[in-house]
């Protein structure tokens, strides 16, 4: 029975591990590379990950002043983009699955914001990232 139970624990403590990971600059860059994110906007993007989340695919943020969050590398806002309690926003996805490692709906979710409010969406881009470089990889 205690064998049984370690195991269980270990199982459930690996599959949460899993679900999330904080990434490097190159890390990042490749996944965008692989999602056919534009050549011209990568540095930009890497640097908004970096100071939104700080690269973390787990990150959530919040409350904010309107009760909203912000989820995942990008810190996608509850508001408009997903919602916590299904599926749903303007990107039609369930906010839990932005804060996972896998980013494909992250950067597709990006880059729907991007297309209707542009970088300026993320504060940090005026910020830091308006004169971003492509990190050394």
């Amino acid at each position: 029975m205690r064998a049984v139970s370690v195991c269980l624990i270990l199982f459930l403590v690996t599959a949460h591990m899993s679900v999330a990971k904080i990434l490097t600059k190159c890390q990042l860059l490749q996944e965008l590379k692989k999602h056919n994110v534009a050549k011209n906007d990568l540095a930009t993007w890497v640097c908004i990950a970096q100071h939104e989340s700080s690269l973390n695919t787990a990150a959530k943020g919040g409350p904010n002043t309107d009760r909203s969050y912000d989820n995942g590398i990008f810190q996608i806002n509850d508001r408009y983009w997903c919602r916590e309690n299904g599926v749903g926003g303007s990107c039609n996805i369930n906010c839990a699955d932005l804060r996972k490692s896998n980013l494909a709906n992250d950067i597709k979710c990006a880059l729907k914001i991007r297309k209707s409010q542009g970088f300026k969406a993320w504060i940090t881009y005026s910020k830091y990232c308006t004169k971003a470089s492509l990190p050394r990889c």
